[in-house]
């Protein structure tokens, strides 16, 4: 509802300037008042969570148990706090790139303070709230009746149309802002590149869905003569960490709590690990220590401007998209990312599968410019970007498919660590 999500949103915009000790002793108020609700209300998690430590603070989250995709599949909707049905519930489900859907259930209340949230997160790229955003996305958007009033306009661009289809609607909608999925805007990139098609210059673009490289950003940058911010969200959380214009990566912490998770413990500063989220607002469906199965690291850092909210130094990817090499040891998908450079000149697509723990296949979909020199290049290129010995094949492709929801994955890992 509009009007409960303007009631949060003075707090939820001041408090972003509050310290970062202000906003933790916030989002620790905010954990306890969900807790003892759940308690009483949910029968999947006073079972799961009865007899641990009475939790005071954020920082006592790590004496809870995890929650996984798969026990919350097998639980809900059937455990819906009392008090709430399917029908009262927004529906959001998780994309399912591997198969396994989720089906997720947000009471209202909690829907609104995302919303308010939005805001935030669109006021950090100094958007101005007449600005045509066009949204590339899997589902149609809803239009809200404040869109007629030119206010917060959307319009939707379907990513399972052709590059050349998203660019003519681009085109059409001449928006102000765009937000899209990074391999899109590279496609859509390349069209006006090669074409000289004459686009009107964005404020600024919004990345979100994919996993962003710092090639494939500068690429975007030079191309649309924009800055390009970088947005993680998800169906189960909504907004979790969104760039300001210094490009820190601000962590949403007074709706979702951030724990980096490696061995089980929680990692220091820093040092990557499994990025373990609890939401401070869904009563209707919790989310309590949930493991996303993505990977990144906190920043110790504070940002130049002046937020209190704390960091997210870095999304590494996710679980199935680390490599693991003969040793054993795990790396990030991120040890590629210096092909990039390599890619933008002489491919369209392109995605690294490794079938073995030594074995890697690189499907490339060429352009005109690609030789056999530059499949020789990608092979030594891609040896020395790991530290052990590896064995590289080219492949050349018409196609590489996107996932039932439009994502690219341009890293896949086909072993078992």
């Amino acid at each position: 509802m509009l009007l409960r999500s303007l009631s949060f949103l003075p707090a939820v915009l001041m408090r972003q300037w509050k310290s970062e000790d202000e906003i933790q002793r916030i989002a620790s108020k905010l954990l306890r008042s969900l807790l003892r609700d759940i308690h009483d209300i949910n029968p999947y998690y006073r079972k799961k969570l009865d007899g641990f430590p009475n939790i005071q603070t954020v920082d006592d989250l790590g004496k809870l148990p995890f929650t996984t995709k798969d026990e919350l599949r097998e639980a809900f909707p059937q455990n819906l706090s009392r008090g709430y049905t399917t029908s009262d519930c927004i529906h959001d489900s998780t994309s399912g790139s591997t198969g396994d859907v989720l089906n997720i259930y947000h009471d209202r209340a909690a829907y609104d303070y995302y919303e308010a949230i939005s805001i935030r997160v669109y006021r950090g790229f100094n958007y101005k709230l007449k600005y045509r955003i066009a949204y590339t996305r899997f589902d149609p958007i809803k239009k809200e009746f404040y869109e007629k009033l030119g206010i917060f306009r959307r319009h939707y661009i379907p990513v399972h149309y052709s590059p050349q289809d998203q660019l003519n609607l681009i085109l059409k909608y001449q928006p102000e802002v765009i937000s899209a999925y990074p391999s899109s805007l590279y496609e859509i990139g390349r069209l006006i590149e090669e074409d000289h098609v004459p686009v009107k210059t964005p404020k600024f673009i919004i990345s979100h869905s994919e996993l962003l490289t710092d090639p494939t950003r500068r690429y975007i940058q030079s191309v649309f003569n924009c800055p390009v911010f970088n947005e993680y969200s998800s169906f189960e959380m909504h907004f979790i960490a969104s760039e300001c214009t210094d490009h820190g990566m601000h962590i949403h912490m007074d709706g979702n709590v951030v724990e980096i998770i490696k061995d089980g413990e929680r990692a220091a500063p820093g040092e990557t690990g499994e990025i373990v989220i609890t939401n401070l607002h869904n009563r209707a469906m919790p989310f309590i220590r949930y493991r996303t199965g993505d990977f990144g690291a906190i920043d110790e850092d504070t940002c130049t401007c002046g937020r209190g909210l704390p960091l997210l130094k870095m999304i590494e990817g996710r679980e199935d998209e680390f490599i693991t090499l003969p040793s054993g040891a795990r790396v990030s998908p991120r040890v590629f990312d210096p092909l990039d450079l390599i890619f933008h000149d002489y491919v369209s697509k392109f995605q690294i599968v490794q079938k073995t723990r030594k074995k890697f296949v690189i499907k490339v979909v060429r352009r005109k410019e690609y030789t056999k020199e530059i499949s020789n290049l990608l092979i030594k290129e891609a040896q020395k970007c790991v530290s052990e010995p590896i064995e590289v094949e080219v492949v050349e492709v018409d196609d590489i498919e996107r996932t039932g929801r439009g994502k690219f994955r341009a890293v896949i890992s086909e072993v078992s660590p």
